[in-house]
């Protein structure tokens, strides 16, 4: 890998503060495709940090997230859409 650029990230915290991040971009010398390095704490696709995610669906009735009704049905929508990919993952994981 290789770095090409940089991008900004927006990024929304618990308090509902929006956070701009300067991703690197980084272009695969096997491939050529381009990826970004994100921190722990983004998720991939998402706008709202992984501690936010995480609150509401671990505890999807006492969170502080200010995130629309329809914002917190998709994250439950992705989240069950993955479960059994992550489940696999683990289990060979712990088999390997």
């Amino acid at each position: 890998m290789r770095i090409i650029g940089t991008r900004n990230r927006k990024c929304k915290e618990r308090s509902g503060e929006t956070k701009v991040y300067n991703i690197r971009r980084l272009s695969c010398n096997l491939c050529g495709k381009i990826h970004h390095e994100l921190p722990y704490f983004l998720v991939p696709y998402k706008r709202y940090e992984s501690s936010c995610i995480e609150m509401v669906l671990s505890r999807p009735s006492h969170h502080d997230v200010p995130a629309d009704e329809s914002t917190l049905f998709r994250w439950f929508d992705w989240f069950k859409s993955f479960v059994d990919y992550w489940v696999g993952c683990l289990k060979r994981g712990v088999l390997s």
